[in-house]
């Protein structure tokens, strides 16, 4: 019975020196005819590293996919390169049920002898292609080190020689200030909504995020997730701003809205408390979003004379001399910055430490937690001083807090008080401001 030939044929995106598909599919094509074998079917990976998994949607995964299916008898191949690179790949072939022959070095698997060569052959591959993994490894620890311009995708902002681009420079300058000053990221998304020439399609919460938590705007080397030095590239935003936004990301009173927005649409929603409950949950948006409503206690209260008389209040304290004094903690913060930097790296070598014996985990599970304790001291303090209320400018609080967005008017309040909402009496039909209960803080 006359054998049913595969041919496969490949060709790297890095290889484009050698035998290109066509004339690959003629030598193959001549071993076939001079073998005796009808061609069954061609599969053709152009583009595609044999290094690497050929999975689903490659002609590889469907040439496997007819040999199950009982449809060829032998794989063809100009050489065992563009075959494979593994054992793994060897004995998926053997697996299979398959002969492979190749033009060159006439690897034949229908013997004892083929296959014991072939399996010598994809050792030897392997063991290049990890070497040269290695080498590349080595290479960018190298470049990282010394603060070169990272590989890859272009990022927003800058050429792929690490040069800025104006326009993009502003964009991000606009997020990281805007988020800074208590603007959420679907607003940022929202107002923000042009696309670059490096963002293919309209900015969502995700892709600002995607820049606020990127290291290398504030002038840092990343390599593998973990921050190895400055870059030589010209940083868009100082590291003070890129680390105070990177806290306010971090922190969990961000995360307690469960559907998954941090958007508001109105003043008090979960900011506001009710004052009825012993243990004073906040409050939410009831009906058409005209009131606030407690789903405790059923303690509901009309929005607008509320929302204004918060705004009355927080607007005349702003006023007040001591305001910013009593809501800013006079601390230097570049000393605490250096603290922060220096406990973060002394807490990174602790599990070394286990690893060459010089301390048990039990010690440096001791020791771990007093840095993470005052590692968190740190960040309080830091996070107080980049409040919302310490980066109001003064002719926005001049035109008051009216003229600020909803997000940015939520953050103040939230830094000067805690407003708890009481029943209104029965048959009153005006505003009692007895009925809003506040506790200023600092």
């Amino acid at each position: 019975m006359t054998k049913r030939a595969a041919v496969y044929l490949r060709q790297s995106k890095s290889d484009q020196t050698g035998d290109g598909p066509d004339r690959q599919l003629e030598r193959t094509r001549q071993l076939a005819d001079h073998r005796g074998w009808t061609v069954a079917g061609t599969y053709v990976d152009d583009g595609v590293s044999a290094s690497k998994a050929r999975g689903a949607g490659t002609a590889w995964d469907r040439m496997l996919g007819d040999a199950r299916g009982g449809l060829i008898d032998v794989v063809i191949g100009v050489d065992l390169d563009r075959l494979l690179r593994s054992t793994r790949d060897l004995n998926t072939l053997i697996d299979a049920g398959l002969q492979v022959v190749t033009v060159d070095g006439e690897i034949d698997l229908s013997t004892a002898d083929g296959e014991f060569r072939a399996t010598m052959l994809a050792g030897i591959a392997r063991f290049e292609v990890r070497r040269k993994g290695e080498r590349q490894t080595r290479a960018n620890t190298q470049r990282a080190a010394k603060g070169g311009v990272p590989k890859g995708v272009r990022l927003t902002g800058y050429t792929t020689n690490g040069s800025v681009i104006p326009h993009e420079t502003r964009l991000v300058r606009s997020l990281f200030d805007g988020f800074s000053t208590g603007l959420t990221l679907r607003t940022l998304a929202r107002d923000h909504g042009t696309p670059t020439p490096s963002l293919s399609a309209h900015m969502t919460p995700s892709s600002v995020r995607t820049i606020l938590t990127n290291p290398r705007y504030a002038g840092r080397r990343v390599y593998k997730g973990e921050v190895v030095g400055k870059g030589d590239w010209k940083p868009i935003v100082s590291e003070e701003l890129f680390d105070s936004v990177a806290r306010r990301l971090a922190d969990p009173a961000r995360k307690s809205n469960r559907t998954g927005s941090t958007a508001r649409k109105h003043l008090g929603t979960s900011l506001f408390r009710c004052g009825e409950c012993g243990d004073h949950p906040t409050v939410r948006t009831a009906g058409s979003g005209g009131r606030y409503w407690c789903q405790v206690c059923s303690m509901v209260r009309t929005m607008t004379p509320v929302d204004e008389f918060v705004l009355r209040l927080a607007e005349a304290r702003l006023t007040q001399p001591d305001a910013l004094a009593a809501l800013t903690p006079d601390v230097e913060t570049d000393p605490l910055r250096n603290e922060h930097a220096t406990l973060a790296q002394r807490k990174a070598d602790l599990a070394g430490l286990v690893a060459d014996g010089t301390l048990s985990r039990a010690d440096v599970k001791e020791a771990g937690d007093r840095l993470n304790a005052r590692l968190a001291e740190i960040d309080r303090l830091l996070q107080a001083a980049d409040s919302p209320v310490a980066l109001l400018s003064e002719d926005e609080q001049w035109a008051g807090l009216g003229a600020l967005n909803l997000d940015r008017q939520r953050a103040l309040i939230e830094t000067l008080m805690t407003v708890c909402l009481l029943r209104a009496p029965r048959g009153r039909k005006t505003f009692d401001p007895d009925t809003v209960s506040v506790t200023w803080k600092g």
